[in-house]
């Protein structure tokens, strides 16, 4: 009788590299997908989320398309804070967009679901040509997208090819096992390993291979899957820990959420997965189709149950985390009226006025977000005046093609031209305050990425020059808002000692640079071109309430 032994395979035969190279390719293959489409949305994303937000119904489909198209949840949910904070968005949208983002990153699972691994090569061939030899931005793009989704694929069934071995190890048939006997173990492990990668898609892919090499039974996968919803939570918490209030709560109610739904599904596990089991066998589904397809269920599911219970839940999120928001209620932009403009060519220049000034409080508040990202160095703060600065040049190009369709009307009196000079110049001014707005949390985020900071003297001096620069632009926009001159000799006043204590700090940083004070490599190369940008958005406050009675301006190299 001949006894034929049989021996585990060695770790050189699980082919850890390709598991790792395959897993590698997937996760840039899905930063690359989510990066191309968000590219090609482009600052259309921002709109699409503060339009048509308008109902938490609404606010969840948003929430879903959007990170669906960005093949990101923390990207969307970033967006909607910032509007929250800019008053363009209440907590119960942004919860909306939340619960809605649960359901968009279902998307990758089912297209794995679909089994189109083998294609994934075409895809990487059509979309390297696209990209290399298109010469258009747009086509490149699209391109890059095709590119992204067939390295995905590509990435999978690299890993497929070798987690289908897994399942002829002891080690990994015992702890298979171990997570089918005990569901809540697979649970945590999904949550850990989620937090860990840091993408829910990732760790999700990998369960739907090894299921359907059947390495895993159908409870531990989707007591993983569940276990990795979860998980995704955990780097918006983290990154919710140092922003607003608001921040903290949207932060908080994602992760209860998910909690909440997990450990739902875990009591009626066995049910549900006997559920789940049946409608794939109806549906024809693959096995890995089968995973997607509870992700998918869990998902849609809570977000239609969870509708009725979201104020209880902001009751809750205020008892845990008390304090006052910091929002700002703000009107929605009053739409440019075109028929105005041969109807009533006054009436639209006021109109044109009244979309500037709600510019320049955009304006301001960038200004002053600029400087509480100074002090506290908060990711929010860092958004809030980018969101800003693009609600700034979207009002700008609307404004400056109204007026000039303004300006092009025949038989104009000077008096319709001289306010279209003067509005045009005052709209230039504000959008040029916004960029260097933008220039300075771009130099403060430097500061804090090289682990930096200013010298408490350095500081001070920046205060000061934030206290009499707010003040100027409050002046500044008040004489434009009546047009009243009575204050603008002091504000002239103001600037000169504004181009005074410049030229006085720029001294002091450099005696303490020469005694050793401020030392370090970054902070101190960049707080000279600080103060100068400080001083220039006064320059062209200035300009603004010049162009209130003169067309004339003195600053023009700063434009």
């Amino acid at each position: 009788m001949i006894v034929q032994l049989t021996q585990n395979p060695s770790i050189q035969d699980l082919g850890l590299n390709v598991i790792l190279g395959g897993f590698g390719l997937f996760i840039l293959g899905i930063t690359f997908l989510g990066d191309g489409l968000k590219e090609a949305a482009g600052p259309k994303i921002r709109d699409y989320i503060e339009k048509y937000t308008s109902n938490i119904f609404m606010a969840i489909l948003v929430g879903a398309g959007i990170t669906a198209i960005m093949q990101s949840s923390s990207a969307a949910t970033v967006i909607s804070i910032s509007l929250v904070r800019a008053g363009l968005m209440t907590l119960n949208q942004a919860i909306g967009i939340s619960v809605g983002a649960n359901v968009g990153t279902t998307v990758t699972a089912l297209m794995i679901g679909l089994e189109i691994d083998e294609f994934g090569y075409y895809f990487v061939f059509i979309g390297a040509l696209i990209y290399v030899f298109s010469k258009r931005s747009k086509n490149k793009n699209i391109g890059f997208v095709i590119f992204g989704f067939g390295i995905t694929f590509v990435g999978l069934e690299l890993m497929s090819q070798k987690l289908s071995l897994l399942q002829d190890y002891a080690f990994f048939e015992s702890f298979m096992m171990t997570m089918s006997a005990h569901p809540w173990l697979a649970l945590l492990g999904g949550t850990v390993s989620t937090a860990i990668i840091n993408s829910s898609s990732a760790v999700i892919a990998i369960v739907q291979k090894i299921y359907a090499s059947g390495g895993m039974d159908v409870v531990a996968a989707i007591a993983f899957v569940l276990g990795s919803n979860i998980g995704t939570t955990v780097t918006a918490l983290m990154a919710s820990m140092g922003g607003s209030i608001v921040t903290k709560r949207a932060g908080l109610f994602h992760t209860l959420f998910n909690i909440t739904g997990a450990t739902i599904v875990m009591l009626v596990l066995q049910p549900y997965s006997n559920f789940v089991v049946m409608l794939n066998g109806y549906l024809k589904g693959s096995p890995t189709f089968l995973i997607a397809l509870s992700h998918f269920l869990f998902n849609f599911t809570f977000a239609i149950l969870v509708i009725p219970f979201i104020p209880k839940f902001i009751k809750l999120l205020e008892i845990l985390i008390p304090g006052e928001d910091r929002m700002r209620n703000r009107e929605k932009i009053e739409p440019l009226d075109e028929n105005l403009i041969t109807t009533f060519p006054e009436g639209a220049l006021q109109l044109a006025k009244s979309t500037t000034m709600h510019m320049a409080s955009l304006v301001l508040e960038s200004l002053e977000t600029t400087q509480s990202y100074l002090h506290n160095g908060s990711n929010e703060d860092y958004e809030v005046v980018l969101q800003l600065e693009e609600m700034v040049n979207a009002i700008d190009t609307d404004l400056t093609d109204y007026l000039l369709k303004i300006a092009k009307q025949g038989n104009q009196s000077g008096h319709i031209a001289e306010s279209y000079t003067k509005n045009l110049e005052i709209i230039k001014n504000y959008e040029r305050m916004s960029d260097l707005s933008t220039n300075l949390v771009e130099f403060y985020h430097m500061v804090y990425e090289n682990r930096e900071e200013f010298s408490a003297d350095a500081m001070r001096d920046l205060d000061t020059m934030y206290q009499l620069l707010l003040d100027m632009l409050n002046r500044s926009f008040e004489i434009f808002k009546h047009e009243d001159l009575s204050g603008f000799e002091s504000l002239i006043r103001d600037e000169e000692y504004l181009d005074l204590i410049e030229d006085k700090y720029r001294e002091k940083h450099f005696q303490r640079m020469a005694e050793g004070i401020c030392d370090t490599k970054v902070a101190s190369s960049i707080y000279i071109d600080i103060l100068g940008i400080l001083e220039r958005i006064g320059d062209h406050g200035v300009n603004v309430a010049r162009y209130v009675s003169s067309a004339i301006k003195l600053h023009d190299e700063d434009l």
